[in-house]
């Protein structure tokens, strides 16, 4: 089936394969307030043409899960007309809501969310599953924990919290006994399929928290992974009242962040940002938009899924029935400026990527490679050919998350031997500090994190090397030459102004890495390019 090919449903239902963009349509407010505001927005739908006279003419609607035809046979009913189904993001359908029923809340907070007391006590020994399964997500929103990690054992069932970074053991009344019915319970929310536990299954869903007049609305993506005592589950909590970083507060010492601006201004090109899983790349790609997002250029992204909404950029996302490919091949006629890729996961969406970028595109991706030098080898681990990666890659952020020393209880500590002999030279004259814990911090030293970033700018002799298919270690002398800072050069950086510990850069940034920047040198090299 091709992207602008049409699906019935029946007589009175017609669906549009392909994604659709809002600018395309002028909802009339009268005639979306023809479907109930509290359906419309259960069912992520709104009416996007004029209604008139004609009982047979078909009425325009909008639909984030066109593929749910419950909805839709509904909305017939209730309109009494045919509908022909064109499928937005989940966020246009709120922005044609929010302006014909004035006063409604955006889609953070939606009717259909559950709602949980985020002062809620502790659950009792024998609390229902639906109890602790709202305890233990209120636990981790009050924790500011960015995961939940459920795991089954033959004799006993772990609870952790991931917070700044870190795993840490948490006492639950869930038991090999009832750990059966909490995972059902958090499939339910997820709205999975509770009577297979034999395949890993992923869903999302969203909770409304209360405390006195305070409201926080917070989305959980939810994977289950089936194991021989059970099912485990990991849950990814997203705050979504947590508002967008901007460029200037990433965290970016001043000559990357001026780099990263400069590198942001270009017309076209791919620019990737590299590092593993939780190291903030989301979030610097989200800022990018941020800081690009204007009336002069039109951006669209292709994620999977999307994690955060941003106000005037086009974001969709991929789906069974729209592949990353057929959807990057579909938003390139929309005819962007800017295209996100969430992901660039194999050699088609590389393909693409390379493509739209050679075309007067600027794209921006995220690539899952261990330092921004790694892009080159991934990219071409992928089979890209050189020439290619030479002419459209403009630049490569790496980079990791460290816990940050508490404020509270931050005090000057020494250099411990097994420090000076892995760091040498680099930590010479370098004043370190150390958290002592405290109640702030949970007596761990640290709260929140920062980022470490390292920017390679491919240059025209970059270009060169790279097109010659030059070994990594060729390319890395030569940036290296133009002033290009390595993660360990930043993080030492951020351990002398007493952000962060050496412990944390031993902790995050890879061993090799420390030992390539120990034979570089000193820290102190501009990273401005020769």
């Amino acid at each position: 089936m091709s992207l602008d090919s049409k699906t019935r449903l029946g007589d009175r239902i017609t669906i549009r394969e392909a994604f659709a963009e809002l600018s395309h349509f002028e909802p009339h407010p009268a005639s979306v307030r023809l479907l109930p505001a509290t359906f419309c927005r259960r069912h992520g739908v709104a009416i996007l043409s004029q209604v008139g006279q004609a009982p047979n003419a078909p009425v325009i609607l909008g639909a984030a899960w066109p593929e749910k035809p419950g909805p839709l046979q509904e909305a017939v009913q209730l309109l009494g007309r045919p509908i022909e189904v064109v499928r937005l993001n989940l966020y246009e359908i709120d922005r044609v809501l929010r302006s014909a029923f004035p006063g409604l809340s955006p889609v953070a907070a939606g009717d259909d969310a559950r709602r949980i007391d985020l002062d809620m006590p502790a659950p009792a020994a024998d609390a229902t599953a639906t109890v602790i399964v709202d305890a233990l997500l209120a636990e981790a929103v009050r924790s500011n924990a960015s995961d939940i990690h459920l795991e089954r054992y033959v004799a006993d069932v772990d609870l952790r919290y991931r917070i700044d970074g870190i795993l840490h053991q948490c006492f639950t009344h869930i038991s090999p006994t009832n750990a059966s019915e909490v995972v059902g319970r958090v499939k339910i929310l997820a709205d999975l399929d509770i009577a297979e536990r034999r395949r890993p299954q992923d869903g999302r869903f969203r909770v409304i928290f209360t405390k006195a007049d305070h409201v926080q609305s917070v989305d959980f993506r939810v994977s289950v992974v089936p194991s021989p005592v059970g099912e485990d589950i990991v849950i990814r909590v997203l705050d979504t009242t947590v508002g967008l970083f901007t460029v200037d507060e990433l965290g970016m010492s001043g000559n990357v962040e001026s780099l990263f601006r400069r590198l942001l201004a270009n017309p076209e090109g791919l620019f990737l940002v590299t590092g593993p899983t939780s190291s903030g790349k989301t979030t610097t790609l989200y800022s990018a938009l941020v800081h690009m997002c204007d009336q002069s250029r039109k951006i669209i992204t292709v994620e999977d899924p999307i994690e955060y909404y941003v106000d005037r950029v086009n974001q969709k996302q991929v789906s069974a029935q729209v592949s990353m490919q057929e959807m990057l091949r579909a938003v390139l006629r929309q005819n962007p400026d800017v295209m996100l890729i969430g992901e660039l996961r194999d050699r088609q969406s590389a393909d693409i990527a390379l493509e739209a970028a050679g075309t007067g595109h600027l794209v921006l991706g995220t690539l899952h490679a261990p330092n921004s030098l790694g892009a080159i080898s991934r990219l071409r681990g992928m089979g890209l050919d050189d020439s290619d990666i030479a002419a459209n890659l403009v630049g490569v952020i790496g980079q990791r998350l460290a816990r940050r020393i508490c404020a509270a209880c931050s005090a000057p500590t020494a250099l411990t031997e097994d420090q000076e002999r892995l760091f040498g030279s680099l930590v010479k004259g370098i004043p370190l500090r150390k958290g002592q814990g405290c109640e702030a911090c949970r007596s761990t030293g640290y709260s929140g994190r920062i980022g470490l970033y390292e920017l390679l700018v491919v240059d025209e002799n970059l270009q060169g090397r790279i097109a010659d298919g030059a070994p990594l270690h060729e390319i890395r002398r030569l940036s290296r030459d133009g002033g290009f800072q390595t993660l360990t050069h930043d993080g030492l950086g951020k351990v002398a102004q007493g952000m962060t510990t050496l412990d944390e850069l031993v902790r995050v940034v890879p061993y090799r890495q420390i030992v390539l920047a120990r034979s570089d040198g000193a820290v102190g090299a501009s990273t401005e390019p020769r």
